[in-house]
This record gives C-alpha cells, sequence and structure tokens, in this order.
C-alpha cells in the first residue's frame, strides 16, 4: 500500500431524498471491524431532511462528512466529487440504499494487501422489507475482460479500488447506461483487473423501483440488418413463433461451452480466491434452471435507411455496443449462422412476394 496522511479507506455514497432510512447504510459503515475510514455522503441537491439525518450521524461520528452538491440527477457528478475530496488511500463505494456486512472493508483490504487493485465481493439481495431475495454464487464472481464488455458484473456497493485508478481511466461519466459497467470496462480497458471473493459482504436492495431497473435501453445488438422494415418484422414473428427454438437453443449453449472453455485457458480468468469450483459445470447447471424462452425482448429499430432486428443493450455507448455486437458474434458462431439463414429466408421470401 502507498504511504496516506489520511484515512486508509475513503467511503463514497452518493445520496438524494433519502431522509432517515440513510441512518441503516451509515450505521453498517460505523459498525465495521476496520475503523481507519472516513465517509463521504455527497447530497445531490436533497430537497428532503437527508442531510439532517447526515449531520446528526456526523456527530455521533466525526468521520462521516457531508457534502452537498447542485441537483445533477445522476450519481456519477457527486461520485466525482467525493473522488476529488478523497484522502483515503483505498476508495469503496457504498449506493445510499445499500449495506455492507461488519467484515466487508475488512475482506477488501486483505486483497489489497496481497496486491489487488481493483476488487469486488459477493452480495445478498433484499426486499424493501429485508426479506432475503437472492445471493451470489461463487461461479457469478468469476471474472474476464470479456465478461466486462458483456455485462453488468459488479454493483458500486461491492467494488473497492487503489485511490486515483477511476481518475486515471476518466472518471465516472453521466449519461443514459449503467454508469458503473462503463467506468469499470474503462478501467479494464486501462489495463486494471478484478480481484474477487465469493464472501457475501453487501447487501443490496432489491426493489424493482429502483433507478437501476429504470434505465432505459438505448443501445441495440444487432441480430440482422434488412432494407425493407416488413423483412425485419417477418424474422421478429418467425423467432418468436418458437419455430426454430430447439436448433438455436442447442447452437447457444455448445457455443457458450466453447466460449467458457476458451476463457478458463485464459491466463486473465479470474476465480474468487479459495474457491476452486469448475464455472464452466455452475453456470450449465444455472442455464438448465434459467428461462428457456430466448427472443422475447427483440425490437426492430431504423438506423438510416435500414432496418434492424435487435436486443436492447443498456450500455452506455454507442461504441460500447458495437463492441458487444462484435463480440458476441465472435463467441457465438453456431447460433449467428443460424440467424443469418433465417435473414436471408426472410428477406428472400419478401423479395419473391415482390415479384409476382
Amino acid at each position: 500500500m502507498e504511504p496516506s496522511s489520511g484515512p486508509r479507506v475513503s467511503v463514497i455514497c452518493p445520496t438524494f431524498n433519502r431522509s432517515r432510512p440513510i441512518l441503516d447504510t451509515l450505521a453498517s459503515v460505523t459498525a465495521q471491524s476496520v475503523t481507519d475510514w472516513e465517509m463521504l455522503v455527497v447530497s445531490d441537491g436533497s430537497s428532503d431532511d437527508t442531510d439532517d439525518w447526515v449531520r446528526h450521524a456526523a456527530r455521533t461520528d466525526p468521520r462521516i462528512r457531508l457534502l452537498r452538491t447542485p441537483r445533477h440527477g445522476h450519481p456519477s457528478g457527486p461520485r466525482n466529487l467525493a473522488l476529488a475530496e478523497a484522502r483515503g488511500a483505498v476508495i469503496a463505494y457504498l449506493d445510499h440504499d445499500d449495506q455492507w456486512r461488519e467484515n466487508h472493508l475488512e475482506v477488501v483490504l486483505s486483497l489489497i494487501d496481497r496486491g489487488a487493485e481493483l476488487v469486488a465481493t459477493g452480495f445478498e439481495l433484499r426486499d424493501p422489507e429485508g426479506a432475503p431475495t437472492a445471493a451470489s454464487q461463487p461461479y457469478e464472481m468469476c471474472w474476464h475482460p470479456e465478461f466486462q464488455l458483456l455485462g453488468v458484473v459488479f454493483e458500486p456497493s461491492r467494488v473497492a479500488h487503489r485511490r486515483g485508478l477511476a481518475e486515471r481511466a476518466g472518471g465516472w461519466r453521466a449519461g443514459a447506461g449503467m454508469e458503473d459497467w462503463d467506468l469499470w470496462l474503462r478501467m479494464t480497458d486501462a489495463g486494471a483487473r478484478f480481484t474477487t471473493v465469493a464472501d457475501r459482504t453487501t447487501v443490496l436492495l432489491d426493489d424493482s423501483g429502483s433507478r437501476r431497473h429504470r434505465i432505459s435501453p438505448r443501445h441495440q445488438l444487432r441480430l440482422a440488418v434488412f432494407d425493407e422494415p416488413r423483412a425485419a418484422h417477418t424474422m421478429l414473428q418467425l423467432l418468436r413463433s418458437g419455430r426454430d427454438d430447439a436448433a438455436h437453443r442447442a447452437a447457444q449453449l455448445a457455443d457458450t461451452d466453447d466460449w467458457l472453455a476458451r476463457l478458463a485457458a485464459d491466463g486473465q480468468f479470474v476465480k474468487p480466491l479459495g474457491w476452486n469450483g469448475d464455472p464452466a459445470a455452475d453456470i450449465a447447471r444455472a442455464r438448465e434452471c434459467a428461462s428457456q424462452e430466448l427472443w422475447r425482448d427483440l425490437v426492430v429499430v431504423r438506423q438510416q435507411n435500414r432496418f434492424i432486428l435487435a436486443q436492447p443493450l443498456r450500455c452506455a455507448t454507442a461504441e460500447h455496443a458495437e463492441r458487444v455486437t462484435s463480440l458476441v458474434r465472435r463467441n457465438q458462431p453456431r447460433l449467428f449462422a443460424l440467424l443469418d439463414t433465417v435473414a436471408a429466408e426472410c428477406a428472400e421470401a419478401l423479395a419473391g412476394a415482390g415479384s409476382r
């Protein structure tokens, strides 16, 4: 660790109109077995009594500091403000409706002390009434740069990193997509690598009304491109009919097995420390229990004079969506060969109908 004249850890918590329930989040930090921390609670122009509750907590524990900013309407601005104010050698994030178990910082620092620069821990989900709804499994803590490109792997409350890492990647960015996915990807592109553990040290709110569930997809993973809208809608209906589901599912499973085998043999593949399980076998079992519906969310969108059959993506940028499309096509060759055949069938059927 780099020497630091400040606290060892800076905890960054953006908040907006959380009111008294924020005390539960703050209490989960004051209860940490590690005591060498500061907590920067950034009120994003709160218009209720949130600031008063934070001030009340700060009077009891001066390690808690309230920072107030004009309304951004997005957590990235408050997080960047806190990064500029942070004095700790390690930055840890905590959303205002999540909590930590008392060993969270202890586990995080144990990874940092082993040389990690970017770390993530496991989680438990609880509904607004506090009832458990789900929990992370060890295989879900496996990591690879391609996993990072393809999906939102770790929520902010589960992540910590060495000071300066976020700024070197360009900091937190506002936008319509998942800002954590965007930042972790930019960190990955800059050479950072996650170290993970299976320990469930975070308790995340599972609430369909939370901001994450309200984010609308602005980008797409392209499945097929047509000159005519009727051909795109014909393929959409054909896929939704289930005619080719068995063949598509078999191709997808075979492609995924090959992909996971390749990643597991790659030196960049990360397993959670202390876990010796088989991620491919666990993922296969999870797939067996998952929904079998393949094409539920497809949409047809117009881009210039072309019509795209696509799956919506909640990533932050069009460039990211292009990278996802390219990687998925490379990793799913059997499936996309079948989809290309269906697309050609639909285009030919439309052309044949037009010639009659």
